[in-house]
């Protein structure tokens, strides 16, 4: 091994080392978000065994292809682990549920796989079985990214701070970088397959450094409105005309109305309503809007006047911008689709 291997392995190795750390430490700290926290411990210890793997297939021959595909099966695990990270960091109202273990139902399949596969069938089986797994494992990956990353849009609309935005922003890019990373390796021989590696530990370095120097962690959550002063009767008398407008008013089917509109409404900052709805209502303001919006659909589904009214219809007359939001909004308040739910309705 040369000087330069011996260097990278280093490099490398304390990368995963300093995953793991920070893993252990997540996990088991009591500041903040607890449950966020757990999120991520979990996601530093998928990392660390995803790129330890990619440690080894650089430095080590012949390595055994069951450890290869389980290691490549973990990737199927980042994605839904970023993503619940960011909706436990992001929403106060955010709790685990048996529900969430769906999203990991392709992980534990790439793993079975993994244990199931061996060096035979590396030769015996077809070329287009692995190109559909690569193309399975590293989508599946980047689809939650994509994902991820338009939640984290979404919740900045609504009054996510600016602490809890920066992280979870980080955590995307850097994610994201490693994705490149390992993507370029598969398609360009001349990039060295342990960049992946050294690129990981570069991040982890880096957005551990940030993380700490901002306080970033302990900002999530129970400290998420430390400047805020307002008191409890101010704060009761804020969300009764908060319910005034949205609901009796009936503002939540305007598809335009946000955080700020509603804010500058009242007369208070963005920060001070975001605070009384959460606290008040256990929701984040999109959250709050989407439950009556939900409600006016359903209402609409069940009025006979409005039977000929497509989804889509019924979609915008209940105060949604787009079919998709709806749809998962819907789903996520009643455990039915729009149409399912119309579906079963006496006829």
């Amino acid at each position: 091994m040369t000087v330069s291997q011996i260097f990278l392995v280093v490099v490398s190795g304390l990368g995963v080392i300093h995953g793991l750390f920070l893993a252990i430490f997540l996990g088991t700290s009591n500041k903040g978000n607890s449950l966020a926290n757990r999120l991520l411990s979990v996601l530093l210890i998928v990392l660390s065994f995803r790129i330890g793997k990619s440690v080894f297939l650089e430095f080590l021959d012949n390595l055994d292809a069951k450890f290869i595909f389980i290691g490549l099966g973990t990737m199927m695990a980042i994605g839904p682990l970023f993503y619940l990270y960011a909706n436990a960091s992001a929403d106060k109202s955010f709790r685990w549920t048996n529900k969430q273990l769906f999203h990991f139902v392709p992980a534990f399949c790439a793993v079975l796989f993994g244990f199931w596969i061996d060096e035979n069938d590396l030769k015996t089986l077809s070329k287009l079985i692995f190109l559909f797994l690569f193309l399975s494992y590293y989508g599946h990956y980047l689809w939650y990214l994509i994902k991820t990353k338009r939640y984290i849009s979404n919740q900045r609309k609504a009054g996510l701070n600016d602490s809890t935005f920066k992280l979870l922003t980080l955590l995307f890019y850097g994610l994201l970088i490693i994705w490149v990373a390992y993507v370029l390796n598969l398609f360009d021989e001349s990039i060295p397959y342990v960049v992946g590696p050294v690129l990981y530990s570069i991040v982890a370095y880096v957005i551990s450094f940030i993380v700490i120097s901002k306080g970033y962690l302990q900002d999530i959550d129970q400290e998420k409105y430390k400047t805020t002063r307002i008191s409890e009767e101010q704060m009761e008398h804020l969300f009764s005309k908060t319910v005034e407008l949205i609901v009796n008013q009936k503002q939540f089917r305007d598809p335009e109305l946000t955080l700020k509109s509603l804010s500058a409404t009242l007369g208070v900052s963005t920060q001070v309503l975001s605070m009384v709805i959460n606290q008040k209502s256990e929701k984040n303001f999109n959250a709050f809007v989407n439950h009556y919006r939900v409600e006016e659909a359903i209402r609409l589904l069940n009025d006979a006047k409005h039977k000929n009214l497509t989804i889509s219809a019924i979609a915008f007359e209940a105060g949604f911008n787009s079919i998709s939001s709806f749809n998962s909004a819907f789903k996520k308040q009643t455990t039915l689709t729009p149409q399912a739910y119309r579906q079963q309705l006496p006829k």
